[in-house]
């Protein structure tokens, strides 16, 4: 094993096992607070908790489990670019790269979007449009509730950062060409993405005005959540700055790395303050007014980091850590969190035996808050989510992503192949 991890590429992330492990967890602590919400133990609104020390602890993390998945997702796909600006390494590919992103997000959602129309909503489809929005993902701007993808508005989100981040990258890079230093290019590389996580406040504290009402319709639009999707490029470029000058890492770099025991305690203090809910009510899932809302932003990056930071250093250990998230069942969930995501909250409409499969309209879900108990709740929602997800995975994600893989890999080597005689051609034309 050891020789393996000396014989890797510096660049390679060794902690894979991890960071699948977080993901599990956001995507198990998201449907734990959907879950709580929808049983009747979280409060809301004039409706009291059902059960105060619950209903705090999941209020608490309500905000917060979105986070990592965003910075994951900023950190990882932005790496690449981030070290063809800082070292002047080959620019990945546009073409696969957005191909490997759709299949990685796509398919699984619109399977979930067929099921949900089809089978809860069939008896509100008034045309095409009706069906093709949510597979387009565009019931985010043209708003329509579709009960069982009420969570979903964050893939939309995520697929947007995804057509943006190559436009980002090419800005970043023609921002940092002026110098050489890698150091004096990180900091050019940062400009944009603090312009992004100020933007991302702003936008926060526009859309939590009392004037614009609860969940109103400019909600479930992107803006909200660039600070972390920026959040993770910045560790991107910190990682390929240690990959450059490992002698000279960022303070908090080698402190995450030596001490990441230390930097999950800092997570797991923001949580539990979270869990006062500053400028809110401990235990109620209410639309957060303009001073809770600036609050959590802030304490959404401060906990993302903390979290996924040591994670994603090559070599940084810790046992207790390790048992958490590196255990095989945890690695498991991970692989599969983005079904269980996708999937928790059409699974209790089922349970619920309410939308169009029952012969009813689907009802909202403060209509059906309280009727079934939080643990039959959450175990029906633990199981059927696991278990669609799983089938999800196997049966339509993991072949779509594998066969879109290897056409990728294929026009990379077939890139490859086409550049290296044009160089070689120019080498000898040169001295001429």
């Amino acid at each position: 094993m050891n020789a393996k991890r000396a014989a890797a590429p510096a660049h390679q992330t060794q902690r894979v096992g991890g960071l699948d492990g977080v993901r599990a967890l956001c995507a198990l602590g998201v449907a734990g607070v959907h879950t709580s919400f929808a049983a009747g133990v979280m409060g809301a609104y004039v409706l009291p908790p059902g059960n105060e020390a619950l209903a705090t602890l999941l209020a608490g993390l309500r905000p917060l489990a979105l986070g990592p998945f965003f910075v994951l997702s900023g950190m990882l796909l932005y790496k690449p670019f981030a070290r063809w600006t800082l070292t002047g390494s080959k620019r990945p590919q546009i073409g696969p790269f957005l191909a490997k992103r759709l299949a990685r997000l796509w398919p699984a959602y619109v399977l979930l979007a067929l099921v949900c129309v089809f089978l809860i909503n069939f008896d509100a489809v008034d045309g095409p449009w009706y069906v093709l929005r949510p597979i387009l993902m565009l019931q985010v701007y043209d708003y329509t509730w579709i009960a069982g993808m009420d969570p979903a508005w964050t893939v939309p989100a995520e697929m947007q950062y995804y057509l943006a981040l190559p436009l980002l990258a090419a800005l970043m890079h023609w921002l940092a060409k002026g110098v050489s230093d890698p150091v004096r290019k990180a900091r050019r590389m940062m400009i944009p993405l603090v312009l992004i996580t100020v933007g991302s406040a702003v936008w926060t504290y526009y859309i939590h005005r009392p004037a614009m009402g609860i969940y109103p319709h400019e909600y479930w639009w992107p803006l909200a959540v660039g600070g972390a999707f920026a959040l993770g490029m910045a560790m991107a470029v910190l990682h390929v700055l240690a990959e450059i000058k490992p002698d000279h890492k960022p303070a908090l770099y080698r402190i995450a790395g030596d001490h990441p025991l230390l930097f999950w305690i800092g997570a797991l203090a923001i949580y539990a303050f979270n869990c006062s809910q500053p400028f809110g009510r401990p235990g109620y899932g209410d639309y957060e007014g303009v001073g809770l809302a600036l609050t959590q932003y802030f304490l959404l990056l401060a906990f993302s980091y903390l979290t996924v930071m040591p994670l994603s250093i090559p070599g940084s250990r810790s046992r207790v850590v390790d048992a958490i998230v590196a255990n095989p069942v945890s690695r498991y969930l991970g692989r599969i969190s983005y079904g269980i995501y996708l999937w928790h909250f059409a699974i209790m409409y089922f349970w619920f035996e309410t939308g169009s499969v029952f012969g009813t309209q689907p009802a909202l879900m403060n209509q059906l808050r309280g009727t079934i108990g939080f643990p039959e709740l959450m175990t029906a929602v633990l199981v059927g989510s696991i278990l669609a997800a799983t089938a999800s995975h196997y049966l339509v994600e993991r072949p779509i992503v594998n066969a879109v893989g290897k056409w990728a890999a294929r026009k990379e080597r077939a890139a490859a192949a086409a550049t290296a005689p044009s160089q070689n051609s120019y080498t000898v034309a040169g001295p001429r």
